[in-house]
């Protein structure tokens, strides 16, 4: 199996707490006289690229944890490393509806430093102590681009600038030029969203440019990588593009505008 396709795969991050056993749905969000206590447990399952620090996002004592109220207010806030609980001893919470969060990373549109990886659920709070378990996702897929390096014979440039709903909100950019090696981490929708790749390219020996199109649904903990070839068909010029969806590869020939031959 390449990296390209152990990429992010079964990446997430599982947390386990004990909490006071759950009321009924009439009861939620609804605040009970007394109190309970959630047992706190942080386990990571995630196996990430070499691209980032793997072993950051493998430590649960990175994570950020919180407890929110049904009035939305934080209660609690820690870092698991410095939890107020030790692995046998429950926090303990007045009886109520809570949502217990567990997040790492920065949330940005798109970087090469890393991702973002977050997870909540709810639980009751009523006397008693039972397991609640909270699954934190990444935010981000993975683009990479590829060029073989041929492509200098014919072109003098060549660059990759991705299109997100993210970027595009924030006027930010991600490119990926020629001599770039490391992968965009971009964020898109929780269901996936359609996202654009800009092929830029510029010809040696008379200067032209052009611009390739390609979009595809990149999906949260997946990846899209473009490997780009030059093809010359007897004197055509054209461009191969090789789709690696992390579970089929799709060849696409692309040929190049008229106006470049």
């Amino acid at each position: 199996m390449t990296e390209v396709k152990k990429l992010l795969m079964g990446g997430f991050i599982g947390l386990g707490l004990l909490a006071g056993s759950c009321s009924s749905d009439s009861e939620e969000g609804q605040t009970m006289a007394g109190s309970g206590s959630i047992q706190l447990g942080v386990t990571a399952k995630a196996g990430f690229t070499r691209a980032v620090n793997e072993a950051d996002y493998q430590n649960t004592a990175n994570y950020t944890v919180q407890i929110v109220d049904n009035e939305d207010k934080v209660t609690k806030e820690f870092l698991y490393k410095d939890k107020e609980s030790t692995d046998n001893k429950p926090i303990q919470l007045k009886n109520g509806s809570y949502t217990v969060k567990a997040f790492y990373g920065t949330d940005t549109p798109a970087s090469r430093d890393g991702f973002y990886v977050e997870g909540s659920t709810t639980v009751i709070v009523n006397g008693d102590t039972h397991t609640v378990n909270v699954d934190c996702y990444p935010t981000h897929g993975k683009a990479i681009a590829y060029f073989d390096p041929t492509m200098d014979n014919y072109f003098s440039d060549y660059s990759v600038v991705y299109e997100t709903k993210a970027l595009s909100a924030t006027d930010g950019t991600a490119i990926w030029a020629k001599a770039d090696t490391e992968p965009w981490y971009l964020k898109v929708d929780k269901e996936g969203e359609e996202i654009t790749a800009n092929i830029n390219f510029t010809r040696k020996d008379d200067g032209k440019s052009t611009t390739i199109k390609q979009t595809y649904k990149l999906l949260p903990n997946k990846a899209w990588t473009l490997s780009i070839y030059p093809k010359d068909n007897n004197g055509s010029l054209s461009i191969e593009i090789i789709i690696d969806e992390s579970t089929n590869d799709e060849v696409i020939d692309i040929i190049v505008p008229s106006e470049w031959i």
